[in-house]
Order: C-alpha cells, then structure tokens, then sequence
C-alpha cells in the first residue's frame, strides 16, 4: 500500500496558501488536485472529493478515508486509501 503521509504533508502546504476554500479532485489518472470551489471538472470526468478551507493533516486524512470508502461503495471494491496515485498534485489553475 502507498503510504498517504508525504501527499497529505504536501497538499496540506499547498492548500494553507490559498486564503479562502479550495476543491479537492480526483482526475482521470487517479491524482488529486485542487482548484476554485466555482470550477466543476465532472464534465471532464473527475470525481469531486470535497471543499476545504486550510484543512488539517488529520482532517484531510479523514477526507480522503471518507471519500475512497464512499466510492468503493460506489463501485464494489475494497476502501483502500492508497489505492490511487497521490503525486504529484497537480493544480488545475495557473499560479
């Protein structure tokens, strides 16, 4: 199993840089990503995971734990959080 631990360290970072809520995606490739709560990727085929505002390490964890039990139900496989690629995190916006 890929251990979610430096991608959670790292959108952590990334996301306490932004000052208002951010989207966290799932694209095609199985890589999260974020962008502005307005843009909708699901035309594009990305699943939307959540909105956070400057989420914590643990709250972030819970998140994506939530989400991958959520699709796993979705889909009839076992939730493994690692399951999907993590990194790196690209951003869906120009910086």
């Amino acid at each position: 199993m890929v251990s979610l631990e430096p991608q959670v360290a790292r959108l952590v970072d990334e996301l306490a840089q932004y000052h208002g809520h951010r989207t966290l995606w799932l694209d095609r490739r199985g890589y999260l990503c974020h962008a502005e709560p307005e843009d909708d990727f699901e035309d594009i085929g990305y699943q939307y995971v959540a909105t956070l505002l400057k989420p914590t390490g643990d709250e972030l964890r819970a998140t994506i734990t939530h989400f991958t039990a959520r699709r796993a139900a979705r889909v009839g496989a076992c939730p493994v959080p690692g399951a999907f690629h993590m990194h790196p995190v690209p951003v869906l916006m120009a910086i």
